[in-house]
Order: C-alpha cells, then sequence, then structure tokens
C-alpha cells in the first residue's frame, strides 16, 4: 500500500539521521514533499539529494531546535517557499543517562531544551498556519520511556511524559479546528541500522516511519491518537 501523499508538505525535524531519517524517507516515498530540519547540515543535503531523485521537492534548513530564533526562521523559509505545511513530525531528541544524583545539570536543561521546548516552539511556530487553514497533521515521536519509569532515565523519562502530556492537550485544542495529532512511542529502535541478529529482535527505523505514515494517510473520519510500538528484545516487566 503506497497512498500518495502528493501536494503533501511535511517537517520533519531529526531528520538527519535515525527514525527522522526512515520517516522523511517514507513521505517523500509517497509523494510528499519534505522540509528537513536537524543540526547535521551534511546529512541533510545528502538525504535532500536523494529525495529530489525521487522527483520530490526537498529543502533541508540547519537547524538547532535550542535556538527559537533558528526555529522560527525555518519556519518562515518553509512557508515562504511552498506556502504551507501540512505535516510536522516533532522527532528531535536526545537522551543522557545517569542516575539521579550523577545527571548534570547541563544534561539536564539539555534533553528538556531539544525533547520539549523544541517540540513546543517548532509546534508554536507552525500551528497557526495550520488553524489558518483548518488542516494539518502533528505527528510527535516520544518514547516508550514516556510510558514507565526506568533506572538511571529520570531526566528522559521525565521529558517524554511530558511530551505525552503535551500531546493529549494539544490534541483536545485542536481537534475542532481541523489539525490532528499523533504520539507514537517506540521502543527499543535499531538507529544504528546493525544487522546483527540481536539488532533484528529491536524496532527498525521503517517501522517507525510506517506507523507515522499510516497515522497520516487515515480518512477524515478517524485519527490515530496514540500508539506505543514495542520491540521483541524490550523488558517485558516494565509493560505499564
Amino acid at each position: 500500500m503506497n497512498q500518495s501523499l502528493k501536494g503533501k508538505i511535511a517537517v520533519v525535524t531529526g531528520a538527519s539521521r535515525g527514525i527522522g531519517h526512515a520517516i522523511a524517507w517514507r513521505l517523500a516515498r509517497a509523494d510528499c514533499d519534505v522540509v528537513l530540519l536537524a543540526r547535521s547540515i551534511k546529512e541533510l543535503s545528502e538525504l535532500a539529494m536523494e529525495i529530489k531523485a525521487l522527483g520530490r521537492e526537498a529543502m533541508a534548513i540547519l537547524t538547532d531546535l535550542r535556538d527559537a530564533a533558528q526555529i522560527e526562521r525555518a519556519v518562515e523559509k518553509t512557508l515562504a517557499y511552498f506556502g504551507r505545511i501540512d505535516i510536522l513530525v516533532n522527532n528531535a531528541g536526545l537522551w543522557h543517562y545517569a542516575p539521579v544524583h550523577e545527571l548534570s545539570l547541563a544534561e539536564w536543561d539539555e534533553m528538556f531544551a531539544v525533547n520539549v521546548r523544541g517540540a513546543f516552539l517548532t509546534t508554536k511556530y507552525i500551528l497557526p498556519s495550520m488553524l489558518a487553514r483548518g488542516h494539518g497533521h502533528i505527528v510527535n515521536i516520544g518514547s516508550t520511556s514516556g510510558l514507565v519509569g526506568e533506572p538511571d532515565a529520570a531526566g528522559y523519562n521525565a521529558t517524554k511524559w511530558a511530551m505525552r502530556g503535551f500531546s493529549y492537550s494539544l490534541f483536545k485544542e485542536v481537534r475542532d479546528k481541523g489539525v490532528r495529532v499523533t504520539m507514537i512511542h517506540p521502543g527499543g529502535v535499531n538507529n544504528t541500522e546493525s544487522k546483527s541478529a540481536s539488532a533484528r529482535t529491536l524496532i527498525q527505523t521503517q517501522d517507525v516511519a510506517e506507523l507515522v505514515y499510516l497515522a497520516v494517510t487515515l480518512p477524515p473520519n478517524a485519527q490515530l491518537t496514540e500508539a506505543a510500538l514495542w520491540a521483541q528484545a524490550d523488558d517485558t516487566t516494565l509493560l505499564p
């Protein structure tokens, strides 16, 4: 199945590698034009060229989600060129694992700056254009770490629980205004694209991309509000 997204414009954060790269590529394969945001311009540019080779439009914009001005400029540039944004995928995220008493304030602040504040700002700057058109879809990529607590992950867990609350509140704000909101929680992901036997038991980045594609191609009478994607290798004792 490959329902066309031709004519749609998507913005994907953290698109230079891993899940974000896979999502951008999947949307492009469905004929969507894609705007790629991340801090790694080399990888972004390479992906943009690959997408253009498919015959789709692709724009790579170097963006540090810790900087509100950079996010706002990226959104302005996108709207100036394409005229609209139909899909936003808030995917960018980072993590630092350590016991609470060893986790530094800088590490705590960086996780919240990217994982929560960056997603909030990207949504804040894009949402008005969606509301004006009465159409749009915001997909937030969380983690099963936003569903269960884990040792040595209090900071990362906190950011993902925060994103779940943000998504549900946003969903209730915009559901009657033509804008959909979906929260996706991947479990253990093979972000390195390893081919080892153990890596094959993990969620593949393409699996997450397929779920995003499913969410944004559902018919108007239905929407996917939240989904958890657990890997075979995940510790089932952690299931909520």
